[in-house]
């Protein structure tokens, strides 16, 4: 079963941290804008037992998720365990760690994929390197987000928006291209 760690140390408190994961508008957040995702759950609270359902959209096929929320220990982390899911299985341990009065993220998935024989040909060619920019992304945004004075977390914000979309993006620098 293959396993992958993510880590980042940022300049925030843990609870800091915290607090951001476990808001309702956290994902949206977190998830790229070229990978669409609908909330089904009204409520995504980080609560031991709480079943959060979503939709994502990959290569063009929406997708169900169905992620339990196994183990809560505020502020210093939580795991989520897809019931449904386009994996096998997948477990994820969202970890946050103090250090010194910043903190360290880190994520820890394990999962299986589907498709026997085929399914690590298939994690060979697609999935890692797809967990792999999509944990990148999600870890630059929060590390961003935390600690950066325009993109501090309001927390009416946070509340009061199910709907809300971000407009907060990491820009890649762009390739500038000269024309004859």
């Amino acid at each position: 079963m293959p396993t992958k760690v993510f880590e980042t140390y940022i300049k925030a408190p843990v609870q800091k941290l915290w607090d951001f994961h476990s808001s309702a508008s956290a994902l949206r957040i977190l998830t790229p804008a070229e990978q669409e995702i609908q909330l089904i759950s009204k409520n995504l609270d980080v609560k031991e037992g709480a079943l959060h359902e979503m939709k994502t959209k990959q290569f063009g096929i929406w997708l169900t998720w169905k992620a339990r929320i196994t183990k809560v220990n505020p502020p210093h982390g939580f795991t989520d365990t897809a019931e449904k899911s386009p994996f096998k299985s997948w477990t994820h341990h969202h970890d946050f760690i103090d250090n010194e009065g910043d903190c360290i993220l880190r994520d820890t998935i394990h999962y299986e994929l589907k498709g026997g024989p085929l399914a690590k040909l298939i994690d060979e060619v697609a999935v890692s390197e797809k967990l792999d920019k999509m944990f990148s992304y999600r870890h630059r945004v929060t590390k961003e987000h935390l600690e950066t004075e325009q993109a501090k977390i309001n927390s009416e914000l946070f509340d009061s928006a199910a709907s809300y979309v971000s407009d907060f993006e990491l820009h890649e620098p762009k390739e500038e291209t000269s024309t004859p």
